[in-house]
């Protein structure tokens, strides 16, 4: 079924529009990739409140988080360890948020007000950038300068153009309805599109990820539920590809990140479930890389932000360094059986 199917919302205004690039991070890593297991605590309670939800790394390595506790998103430049910006002009419980590469900045608004807000740069007053109808769970926007919106409870995404003014949306992703076949969703979360414009999403209540290619609204599970061989997933609440194309997945009622590669899936964070030690995590709602690799997670119900500095990244001894130009456009990676997995990748770890 194409994707494509326009609807018009009287709920949703089209008010800004420009262009953007590349803002977000996708390093590249080699299979023998790994992580320091014991974090940084990034930022405590004391400064994103309870329970974070919504974080953005750009390509600059400058920090976003939003705080729904005080209504407001803080901003921290690279190695900074104090927020630069607060950014709080009529924000009501903000879920999520997205910076563009010329440094605007996008916040879900949805929760009473039924809006995105944008904050140019260097501005302290936001603007409506669309109207909703209801909170944005997660917030991304592409190489074509469309914005989507996860719309938790419509169980579907939708997403519109941010160059042109038109009041026409289109659903990306679901039937406002909860459901498990391939057109349907439960409860989506974390937004992930490549450069080719296929949509990655987190189905949190069927517990798996769904791939849409560009034009598609019939989705395939390429992780958790409905995707044999893969691995079991509970609850993921967000998603990302590293420059090859292979998937990083919040598994967030399994407590964990997990990443795949050439070999398979395996569990690279949080691996020795709940807990609120520097190495576990509680209910992690969203996560976010560096141009180095690290990986910012917002460990929600430990009331914190949490960052995991790589530790290994080498290639046949060379070190792997990421820029855009390294980034691929990959499908989903379908992992090798687990025979075909070297015990020095595994580590104890792998899942299949």
């Amino acid at each position: 079924m194409a994707r494509f199917h326009h609807l018009t919302f009287w709920c949703f205004l089209l008010i800004i529009d420009g262009a953007v690039a590349i803002s977000y991070n996708q390093p590249k890593f080699c299979p023998n990739a790994s992580w320091n297991a014991t974090a940084l605590t990034f930022a405590t309670n004391t400064i994103v409140g309870s329970t974070p939800n919504g974080i953005f790394v750009n390509s600059n390595n400058t920090v976003y988080i939003a705080n729904r506790e005080s209504s407001r998103v803080h901003v921290w430049l690279e190695g900074s360890t104090t927020s630069i910006r607060n950014l709080s002009s009529g924000l009501n419980l903000p879920y999520s948020v997205f910076a563009t590469d010329n440094g605007d900045i996008f916040v879900d608004n949805g929760q009473t007000n039924n809006r995105v807000d944008r904050w140019q740069t260097n501005s302290t007053d936001s603007i409506p950038a669309l109207y909703t109808c209801g909170t944005c769970y997660d917030l991304f926007i592409d190489t074509n300068n469309n914005l989507y919106c996860s719309m938790y409870d419509n169980h579907q995404v939708s997403s519109n153009s941010l160059t042109n003014r038109l009041n026409l949306w289109s659903i990306v992703a679901g039937t406002a309805a909860c459901g498990s076949t391939t057109t349907t969703v439960c409860y989506p979360r974390g937004i992930f599109v490549d450069i080719n414009l296929n949509l990655y999403l987190a189905d949190s209540g069927n517990h798996r990820i769904q791939l849409y290619a560009y034009g598609q609204l019939t989705g395939t599970a390429v992780a958790g539920a409905s995707a044999a061989g893969t691995i079991t997933l509970n609850s993921p609440t967000d998603v990302a590809l590293d420059a090859d194309g292979y998937l990083f997945i919040l598994d967030s009622e399994n407590f964990r990140v997990v990443g795949s590669g050439p070999y398979g899936f395996r569990c690279v964070l949080g691996c020795s479930g709940s807990g609120s030690s520097s190495s576990q995590l509680d209910s992690p709602s969203s996560f976010s890389f560096d141009t180095y690799g690290n990986i910012f997670i917002t460990d929600r119900d430990n009331n914190r932000v949490q960052k995991f500095l790589i530790s290994t990244n080498v290639c046949n001894g060379t070190s792997t360094t990421t820029t855009t130009a390294t980034v691929t456009a990959s499908s989903s990676i379908i992992p090798t059986s687990a025979s075909s997995v070297p015990s020095s990748y595994s580590n104890g770890n792998l899942i299949v």
